[in-house]
């Protein structure tokens, strides 16, 4: 019986994970990765689905989304500039999961049909993230917008 918990010992210490903790800023870069992909300025938003899970989705505008989904809308928009400023991060981190909520205030030029408009919005937002494959990726996403404004442009 001895031989038998020094042998479990044994597998368990074996196969125990190298995997560094998860940090704050790993977190953080995750997030600022995310709207780097998301941005006008990277035309291929396909990139967004190596930040996330299979099983990801993502709760904005009151509305569950895919990342398919997801991408349909944001491209539904004809956004000719846009800007994300995050902050008042609040981050919750175990060894294989972190839990994010902060503040994201972005600022849009979009060209409509009735000429160009800047939308302003204040979202509060949080993610669960998992490591998955030994990477740290996206599994939920909730985004509610508290205040949004938009200025047609003269």
């Amino acid at each position: 019986m001895r031989y038998f918990f020094l042998l479990i010992f044994f597998i368990f210490s074996c196969n125990s994970s190298n995997q560094s903790a998860i940090t704050e800023q790993e977190v953080k870069d995750k997030f600022y990765e995310f709207f780097g992909v998301l941005s006008v300025d990277n035309p291929d938003k396909n990139k967004l689905y190596e930040l996330v899970t299979d099983d990801y989705f993502i709760f904005e505008n009151q509305k569950k989304y895919s990342m398919e989904e997801f991408i349909e809308f944001v491209s539904s928009f004809k956004t000719l500039e846009d800007n994300w400023e995050l902050s008042d991060f609040e981050i919750d981190i175990d060894k294989n999961s972190a839990h994010a909520s902060l503040r994201n205030v972005g600022k849009f030029l979009v060209e409509t049909d009735s000429g160009n408009v800047i939308m302003d919005f204040d979202w509060l937002e949080s993610a669960y993230l998992v490591r998955d494959g030994g990477e740290l990726k996206f599994d939920f996403y909730f985004s509610d917008a508290i205040k949004e404004t938009v200025t047609k442009v003269e």
